[in-house]
């Protein structure tokens, strides 16, 4: 008797240790980017998968890539730290043709907030949000994905 209550009170002990996964601040994280030769999205939400559709150069196409829990820290702690009430919903630059442009979305409980920049009129930290998404993505290691990716924000 004395076993089997040390067993259940070890039991309970190593399964109340556990700690929980934070809950992600969004369902679903898209970023996408669009210069003269390039356009692309990726989106990711609470699974270890990045997803990453390309639009130029042609071929069109669809790639995932599987990513580390450090990884995705890293990326979730990116998307936390851009405050979308801080800014305004659309920056547009009508006076230049052919920039680049980028857009962010958020998704929780079916609500929508996205920040979307075309020119150089928006503020310089949505610059440098922008430029960290392109760095991270090259150094992900994407597989090519034959099925179709959710198009929701992309």
């Amino acid at each position: 008797m004395k076993y089997f209550l040390l067993s259940l009170l070890s039991i309970t002990l190593l399964s109340c240790s556990k700690t929980e996964k934070k809950e992600l601040p969004f369902d679903s994280f898209v970023y996408s980017f669009s210069a003269q030769a390039l356009d692309y999205s990726i989106k990711f939400n609470n699974s270890d998968t990045v997803h990453f559709t390309k639009r130029r150069p042609e071929p069109a196409a669809n790639s995932y890539a599987i990513i580390k829990d450090a990884q995705k820290d890293s990326l979730v702690a990116l998307a936390e730290k851009l405050d979308f009430s801080k800014y305004e919903s659309t920056y547009e630059d009508k006076s230049i043709m052919d920039a680049d442009t980028f857009k962010f979305v958020k998704s929780k409980d079916g609500k929508e907030n996205s920040i979307s920049v075309y020119g150089t009129k928006a503020p310089e930290q949505l610059y440098k949000y922008a430029a960290k998404l392109n760095e991270y993505i090259k150094r992900l290691d994407f597989q090519p994905y034959k099925g179709k990716i959710d198009s929701n924000n992309q």
